[in-house]
């Protein structure tokens, strides 16, 4: 870390990127953390730091007595107040500057529990596929802070009017989601075809005219959002997705959409990333956010590769035991390193494949300064991307992915800048140009996978290291087993010198991988998943359940009910009958579902994280080991 010099503190106070930014629910019984960074998010070095927390006094600000630590723990007395952090920078010729936090409320309850008191729907889910095209759009932006506006870029095959309604993800009673707004009778057009607009790379591209601004309140809760249109003509409907973000606001988890993903898997315009679903069998190098996704098609990559899948899922199980969640993408972390430290937990859930080198060096420094992490998804950071603007120039709407002359890791790198700057090549991290191997920060890596014809099955969860706190109250033994919650991608151990120190094995699942391994280091063992945690040097812990699927042992609605349940269960069929020439093990395959063993891990794990629920179900149990600073 570098040393700050008071004259380097003196610039940063005159241009305000010294910041103090506060974790953690603003909600009496819980605790609050303040950290102070500079304008690169590293926590300040080289400096003496003393800290006040204070509170709104009939519009003043006055000291708390005795509230002298990077902590607050919110007591009563403190309920409908505002708070705020007052520190002081003493440089080493004794220069003193002052820098305060925003205030923040303290509530009795937080965000997430008061909105999922609201009454939901089951009406955002979709009934009437657009399978032709009948409606699409995309929005200008894969997440909005609340208070913005969205611009929604929406076409119809046959002009005519449509409606459009607003849904927020969530619990609310099991029903799933809350319509948030409705717009009818708006008229809709024929939108231009999208254009490949750079040949090179297979670049394809919708330039759409805005159809409606979506402008949403400062009073809209943070979360997932669909924007579900309906062609009224046919009755046929598509979604919109996208995240609204509330910046900076303190809470226990911050829960990352891995939009990265669903947009390389996308193939709406001809190309993918891969070649199995592109035009002619060859994939594209760039692929743009401006594309519409389609919803409930078929049995293609893109219907497993959207926040419906597995986030949807995590999310309902959050909300319903009342986390304070906040949310924001994966071009977020991105973008704002700053967001990272209002959160004691960075969530990544599911299918989490494509991140870029700033992303995975802000989301590894937000650790070494003390933020947990937490990976209920698998086959995690595993590609390098980095994000260029459209051909219109508005910044981070393309995504750049080379990849190899294999496609999957195993050969030379294809991008140009592979020869003069290797490390930002957008191949594999663990390749030797970038040498960053995700089990460096995950403690496990991509070790395999079964099949996309597969995706609603799995192997069983088996466990390891019962007595590890993470199995309290679950009354787990060695061997025992979490009905096929691993899969349809998987991670275990790597034989490589980037094991974190200290690593604790938590699960020793036997699976059985179809097609192409990925590059694994030689002697590492593909036919084990694992779950690990372990503790880095700043005291920040980090989990990895090493599957994609199994936060559906915390809630499986809709799970084995997609979309367009006999489209899909058409084409499952049909991977069944070309793989009955396959020797496959399926004795060990099974369904997954949602077991309370599976949810009070979860529970266990952010309870050691410093969150806990405040709406627990019944059968939920939790210590909550808030650090004191």
């Amino acid at each position: 870390m570098k040393k700050i010099s008071d004259d380097l503190l003196s610039l940063w106070e005159e241009k305000g990127t010294c910041l103090v930014i506060i974790r953690g629910s603003a909600t009496v019984g819980h605790t609050l953390v303040a950290s102070i960074l500079d304008n690169n998010g590293l926590t300040l070095r080289g400096v003496t730091m003393n800290y006040q927390w204070q509170q709104s006094v009939n519009g003043s600000w006055s000291d708390i007595v005795g509230e002298t630590t990077q902590s607050l723990t919110l007591t009563n007395s403190l309920l409908e107040q505002q708070v705020r952090m007052l520190a002081s920078c003493i440089g080493s010729l004794g220069t003193s500057k002052y820098i305060a936090s925003p205030g923040v409320s303290v509530t009795a309850q937080n965000a997430i529990v008061l909105e999922n008191q609201k009454a939901g729907t089951t009406a955002w889910k979709i009934t009437n596929p657009a399978m032709n095209n009948e409606i699409a759009g995309y929005g200008d932006a894969t997440s909005i802070n609340k208070g913005q506006a969205l611009n929604l870029k929406i076409s119809l095959a046959q002009a005519g009017q449509y409606n459009l309604d607003v849904y927020r993800l969530g619990y609310y009673s099991g029903t799933g989601g809350r319509l948030i707004a409705s717009v009818t009778g708006l008229n809709g057009v024929t939108q231009v075809s999208p254009t490949i607009t750079n040949a090179i790379t297979n670049l394809v591209e919708y330039k759409w005219n805005t159809s409606y601004t979506l402008q949403t309140g400062t009073e809209w809760t943070t979360g997932l959002y669909l924007v579900k249109l309906t062609e009224s003509r046919t009755g046929k409907q598509n979604y919109i997705q996208f995240v609204l973000r509330d910046d900076n606001r303190p809470a226990d988890l911050g829960f990352q959409d891995a939009i990265n993903t669903a947009v390389a898997y996308n193939n709406i315009g001809g190309y993918s990333v891969y070649d199995f679903n592109s035009n002619g069998g060859t994939r594209a190098y760039q692929v743009s956010f401006d594309r519409p996704f389609q919803y409930g098609s078929d049995f293609g990559s893109e219907q497993f590769n959207n926040m419906l899948t597995w986030e949807y899922n995590m999310t309902r199980w959050l909300e319903s035991q009342g986390y304070d969640v906040s949310y924001y993408t994966n071009l977020d972390v991105n973008t704002n390193p700053w967001q990272l430290y209002s959160q004691k937990i960075f969530l990544s859930v599911g299918h989490d494949e494509y991140w870029s080198m700033d992303q995975r060096n802000n989301v590894q420094q937000a650790r070494d300064n003390g933020i947990n992490l937490a990976f209920f998804s698998a086959n995690t950071a595993y590609w390098q991307v980095r994000f260029d603007p459209c051909s219109s120039g508005q910044a981070n709407r393309v995504i750049t992915i080379y990849k190899d002359t294999s496609g999957i890791g195993t050969g030379a790198s294809l991008d140009p800048i592979a020869s003069t700057n290797p490390t930002a090549a957008t191949t594999l991290f663990r390749n030797p140009e970038v040498n960053r191997p995700e089990n460096e920060l995950l403690g496990v890596g991509y070790v395999g996978d079964w099949g996309a014809g597969n995706v609603f099955k799995g192997f069983d969860y088996v466990v390891s290291n019962a007595s590890d706190p993470y199995y309290a109250h679950t009354g787990l033994k060695n061997g025992d087993k979490l009905t096929g919650l691993v899969g349809y991608e998987w991670d275990g151990l790597l034989n490589n010198n980037f094991v974190p120190e200290g690593l604790v094995v938590l699960s020793q699942s036997p699976v059985k991988f179809q097609g192409l391994l990925p590059q694994v280091p030689p002697g590492t063992n593909t036919a084990i998943s694992n779950a690990v945690r372990y503790t880095s040097a700043s005291g920040a812990k980090v989990f990895s359940i090493g599957s994609i699927q199994w936060v559906w042992g915390l809630d499986s609605n809709w799970v084995m009910n997609p979309p367009v349940e006999s489209s899909w269960l058409r084409k499952v069929k049909s991977w069944l009958r070309k793989m009955k020439s396959l020797w496959i093990d399926r004795s060990r395959i099974t369904s997954p579902r949602v077991d309370s063993r599976a949810q009070q891990i979860a529970v266990n794990v952010f309870a050691d994280m410093g969150a806990k629920p405040q709406t627990p179900s019944t059968h939920i149990l939790y210590e909550c080991t808030e650090k004191k600073a």
